[in-house]
């Protein structure tokens, strides 16, 4: 991922563009600081918001999965909330 300047971009946008077709990917800033990203068009439909959810779901169902298949007991509700409040408590002030 390249670093350009907001000047860069709107002096080169035809070549910045093509590059970004091509593959690469552009941080831009402005002063200094990062303000937006150039990047393939591939890049942006990966992170659509249905694609997105899609991947979080599978995420969980995963989770599920492999909760299902541990052997060991699972905490109560007054155990978690004793541990909580045990890390709570260990923590320096």
């Amino acid at each position: 991922m390249r670093t350009i300047t907001a000047l860069e971009v709107r002096a080169k946008f035809g070549r910045v563009l093509d590059e970004a077709a091509a593959g690469e990917r552009f941080i831009v800033e402005r002063a200094g600081m990062p303000v937006a990203a150039i990047v393939p068009l591939r890049d942006l439909e990966a992170v659509g918001p249905e694609r997105v959810r899609a991947r979080r779901l599978a995420a969980v169902d995963e989770l599920v999965r492999i909760r299902a298949a541990d052997p060991r007991p699972r905490p109560s509700r007054d155990e978690i909330v004793g541990w909580i409040r045990e890390g709570r408590e260990e923590r320096p002030r």
